[in-house]
């Protein structure tokens, strides 16, 4: 195949990874938000005098829900501005791995963040005097459930950088866009997994007779159930590095 040709397939290939990265990350983080915009909403209509207090919870969960996204677009932009000329094929079947990779895990990191957040908003509105600890059961919720994002933006790079190989075939370059799948969807039920805990340790604590006794117990408790969670990231991440070694 002319060189020519091959650069234009790079291309391509390249773009599309970009196009699915901060397609799908956007749809995660722009549902996350509205969710926890929609709770806010609702807190303030239940608490006015609340409402500077809840505005600053809203902000702070949509900002966290936000990050995912964050990689998307870097990753996004790296794959649209690269150096292709003389590339090899196997370059633009990584980089559509890559783009997988991160889209779908900035996608249910998204969603997952909202869970704690849309609830910290509706948790304040009720017990504003308990606003500390949701807050707090709401930050550490978000960053466990954005850990297997981290996980897709690393095997991201690591196939946007990886060594090419000039005999790479047909198995190589299934390999690279599996490892990216792998990544991604492997990501996707832990970071929504861990929303949810954190919105139900949340909501825990806002039940139980003695709140304020109660968020040390649950705390515990939400990080043992996304430990396990977070787990299935974790074999996610181990196959999509050997599909990479395998290349």
């Amino acid at each position: 195949m002319e060189q020519v040709a091959v650069t234009e397939i790079v291309k391509s290939l390249s773009m599309l990874g970009a196009a699915i990265a901060i397609g799908l990350g956007g749809i995660g983080a722009g549902i996350g938000i509205g969710m926890s915009g929609a709770s806010a909403c609702e807190g303030i209509g239940r608490q006015p005098k609340m409402s500077s207090e809840l505005f600053r919870i809203m902000l702070i969960g949509q900002a966290a829900t936000s990050t995912p996204p964050t990689f998307a677009l870097v990753v996004s932009i790296l794959l649209l501005f690269g150096k292709y000329e003389g590339a090899l094929l196997i370059q633009g079947f990584a980089a559509l791995g890559a783009g997988i990779s991160i889209g779908a895990g900035a996608f249910a990191s998204g969603i997952g963040s909202a869970y704690p957040a849309s609830r910290a908003c509706e948790a304040i509105a009720r017990q504003p005097h308990l606003r500390a600890p949701f807050t707090t059961l709401m930050l550490l919720g978000q960053a466990v459930s954005q850990t297997p994002v981290i996980f897709s933006l690393m095997v991201s790079f690591m196939l946007m950088f990886m060594p090419a190989k000039p005999d790479a075939g047909f198995v190589e370059f299934v390999a690279v866009i599996s490892a990216g799948i792998c990544m991604g969807f492997g990501a996707m039920g832990p970071s929504i997994g861990s929303g949810m805990a954190a919105e139900s340790a949340i909501i825990g604590a806002r039940h139980h007779r003695e709140p304020e006794k109660a968020v040390g117990l649950l705390t515990r408790v939400m990080l043992l159930g996304q430990a396990v969670a977070q787990s299935t990231s974790i074999y996610a991440l181990v196959v999509a590095l050997v599909l990479i070694m395998l290349v």
